[in-house]
């Protein structure tokens, strides 16, 4: 039903699995996808036509189903495309290597702590005495006083370095989250370059970034506290990458950190804010036309001064395709808009569909509108201030319902106390992009300019002092929340049955729901029972670090050696997905540089020194494997393991 009142829902559904089959349909030419999906749209447009010159609907299960089919191979073939496995010229595909290249930087300068970062993409490389093709985007990593600017054009000596996957279980893929950012390597050349000239083929991109660069210029010199400074820019241009994480932490806590990514709260403000002066229905359909032109003109204009992030994207195809539909003075279905946008962004960019922003973007605003009529309708308040409160706490339920499992299965936290958050960021958000958008425009006017930035650094001050207050609440936040896929399949169902339950009166969905709690108790079950079994030992060797995680049952016996920043991305996340019932430390005997580790449940022991470690003392039998490729992988280790920075593990039987 659903899928019939609002088709471009349906368009969406093939093509998303067209994109997300693609990894076990890889080995497919291009060629083949092509030839299907002309086969399939061939077919489908004689038996259309047959139809219509007979005046009839015959075929009614084989058309959609061509359409289905072709919508899918759509879904392949854009993927095949983005694969940059299937480029020749990449650079993650060249079997040689080069001495040196030449690149232009695409991206601006991006302070690290002891470097800058650009991002570059490479023209040619230098190999045996000849200049030949390459393609590729590379994160380089300088000590350049002077800075690069967009469109510069580099010689670099030497040969990038391909981004490492994770060593541990559970840590974050940071190969993955590059790669699907189109970028594979990386290369610290210090000052170990050469600007050698200027490319200005993007001048649209230029002119955005430049404009971008005095606005925030701007935002120094009148916005003097840096705290409101950090939250100006990050809240007006999306520009987060320089914020401390003390501000981060304390949105993040708080439950509001969806205000300071630019997303259609923001754009919708924008888009609002011309609805208040001119009602476009009442003007003539030349005038319409012009009207809404312009505000199509200046939403992509504010998308790209921010950056163009998934969820600004999101917002500005989807406010784009409401106000041509309205040019028509039709009344848009919201969902269809909805489905609609997110079709031609996975169009352009397949890869968005694994983009945490888009993701949370879309589900949040579904959830937004499925949810929250429902909440309102139970109970409306007739008090005004007590009505305002209801329908910005429902509209924070009705996200938090939607994307609990993305943000668990990511983040790992809840914020306990969104809705009071949204109480202040919300409306904190209207009045500051009140203010601050005319500050972007008007900052160079004397004294109109000092006033803005009064009026925008004061309230951002009030929505810190609230979002810092509500984090040092008793509480604030639970951590350690870790989602597998399934788990995120049986919440998303169950919550979908209790929706279809509370708008039809059927009982359908209620044993549906009685059903699938009893599979789900049955798989936990299963789990808590395997759980019980798991007898192996994970354990990391580095050349100066080590770990030692034992699970036997409900037991975790652990200890390492690694600095805080290797405990909190490497060991940490795996330790804490573990949601063992106890944690003890492992007992350790030290001679000199000799470290023996006695392993309980006579399983034996272990000696570490100088960077190897011993499994002659193991006396139990087991399998073991090393972690690659983001997998467990069978390998069969030597008596002494060397400290490689690999992470192994041993099943014992």
């Amino acid at each position: 039903m659903i899928f019939s009142e609002f088709p471009f829902l349906r368009y969406l559904a093939f093509l998303i699995l067209g994109i997300l089959i693609y990894p076990c349909l890889n080995f497919i030419a291009q060629e083949i996808l092509v030839f299907g999906l002309g086969l399939s749209f061939t077919v489908y447009l004689f038996l259309v036509l047959r139809n219509q010159q007979k005046r009839s609907f015959n075929y009614k299960f084989l058309i959609p189903s061509l359409a289905a089919v072709q919508l899918a191979l759509l879904g392949l073939l854009i993927s095949h495309k983005n694969d940059l496995k299937n480029s020749p010229l990449h650079l993650s595909n060249l079997n040689m290597s080069f001495v040196a290249y030449t690149a232009q930087v695409l991206g601006e300068d991006e302070a690290k702590p002891n470097s800058i970062a650009n991002r570059v993409r490479l023209k040619q490389g230098f190999v045996n005495g000849t200049w030949v093709p390459v393609d590729g985007e590379v994160l380089i990593y300088h000590r350049s006083e002077k800075g690069l600017n967009v469109g510069d054009f580099l010689m670099i000596p030497g040969f990038p370095q391909a981004i490492q996957g994770p060593t541990f279980p559970y840590e974050f893929d940071y190969r993955k989250f590059m790669r699907r950012q189109k970028i594979t390597h990386q290369h610290f050349i210090n000052e170990n370059f050469q600007k050698i000239g200027s490319i200005h083929d993007q001048p649209v991109n230029l002119f955005f970034i430049s404009l971008r660069r005095n606005v925030m210029g701007n935002l120094d010199l009148l916005i003097q506290d840096p705290r409101a400074n950090q939250v100006a820019k990050a809240l007006l241009l999306g520009q987060k990458k320089n914020m401390e994480k003390e501000i981060s932490e304390a949105y993040a806590t708080a439950g509001a950190m969806h205000i300071l990514a630019v997303s259609g709260l923001h754009v919708g403000i924008i888009y609002g804010f011309f609805f208040l002066f001119i009602k476009p229905y009442r003007l003539k359909r030349h005038k319409r036309i012009i009207y809404l032109s312009t505000i199509i003109l200046l939403i992509w204009g504010y998308a790209m001064l921010t950056g163009m992030s998934p969820s600004v994207m999101r917002a500005a195809t989807m406010f784009s395709l409401m106000a041509l539909a309205q040019m028509k003075s039709r009344s848009p279905s919201i969902f269809n808009a909805i489905a609609l946008s997110a079709f031609i962004l996975l169009i352009f960019d397949s890869d968005l569909i694994f983009a945490v922003g888009f993701q949370l973007s879309y589900v949040a605003l579904t959830g937004i509108l499925l949810f929250q009529p429902v909440l309102v309708r139970h109970w409306l308040p007739k008090n005004k201030v007590l009505e305002y409160i209801w329908q910005i706490s429902t509209v924070g339920v009705a996200a938090q319902l939607a994307t609990f499992p993305i943000s668990a299965y990511y983040f790992h936290t809840f914020p306990v106390y969104f809705i009071l958050s949204n109480l202040v960021a919300i409306p904190g958000a209207f009045l500051i992009m009140s203010f601050g958008v005319p500050l972007m425009l008007l900052g160079g006017v004397p004294f109109l300019g000092g006033v803005l930035a009064w009026l925008t650094e004061n309230s951002i001050a009030v929505v810190n002092f609230a979002v810092f207050g509500i984090q040092d609440l008793p509480l604030a936040r639970v951590d350690n929340i870790y989602f597998s896929t399934q788990t995120i399949f049986f919440y998303w169902m169950i919550l979908a049955l209790i929706f279809i339950a509370t708008i039809i009166r059927r009982t359908w969905p209620l044993y549906s729901l009685m059903f699938l709690l009893a599979l789900l108790l049955i798989l936990k079950g299963v789990r808590f029972n395997n759980d019980l079994k798991q007898k192996e030992m994970i354990f990391h060797v580095g050349k100066k670090d080590f770990s030692i995680d034992l699970i036997l049952g409900n037991a975790l016996y652990s200890f390492d050696n690694m600095d805080a920043a290797s405990q909190n991305f490497k060991l940490a996340p795996f330790r804490n997905s573990q949601q063992k019932k106890t944690v003890q430390d492992l007992l350790l005997l030290e001679n000199d540089s000799i470290i023996q580790a006695v392993l309980p449940k006579n399983i034996g022991s272990l000696i570490i020194s100088s960077g190897k470690m011993d499994l002659q003392g193991i006396t139990s039998p087991f399998q073991s494997y090393v972690w690659e490729d983001g997998e467990w992988q069978e390998e069969v280790l030597d008596n002494q393991v060397q400290g490689e920075g690999k992470t192994y593990k041993l099943a014992f039987y």
